[in-house]
């Protein structure tokens, strides 16, 4: 089965939905970081995949997203270009560490920034 920029459009579209339903439950930041993460790795499979490039780590995702489309296609803002690495960073501690250094209103931001990073790419696809 090969995979489609829709494909991952879809998935990102259905994470951001969980977010919605967690952040009305009150739940801690871990998950949510986790599931903005994954929102934002699916957006930026989609464009690759649409572009022809097909990635098979977390890292490569982000590194050709990086190489490919910040570096030569003059869409994104270096700011926007480095978010999924921010946010797979804090997935990581989210994830696996004991004590984090970040709350919800650092989430309620990254939120905010992921948005406009997916709406971007999914105008772009």
């Amino acid at each position: 089965m090969s995979e489609s920029p829709e494909d991952f459009v879809r998935l990102t579209d259905q994470s951001l939905n969980d977010i919605e339903e967690m952040v009305g439950t009150g739940v801690s930041v871990r998950p949510l970081y986790s599931t903005l993460y994954y929102a934002v790795f699916y957006s930026v499979k989609a464009i690759l995949l649409d572009r022809g490039f097909t990635p098979k780590t977390h890292r490569g995702t982000a590194s050709q997203f990086y190489q490919e489309i910040y570096s030569k296609e003059d869409i994104f803002q270096k700011e926007e270009a480095i978010l999924i690495q921010r946010l797979q960073e804090k997935r990581d501690m989210a994830d696996y560490e004991l004590e984090i250094n970040f709350d919800r209103k650092d989430f309620e931001k990254d939120y905010s920034k992921a948005k406009k990073v997916i709406e971007k790419i999914k105008s772009e696809i």
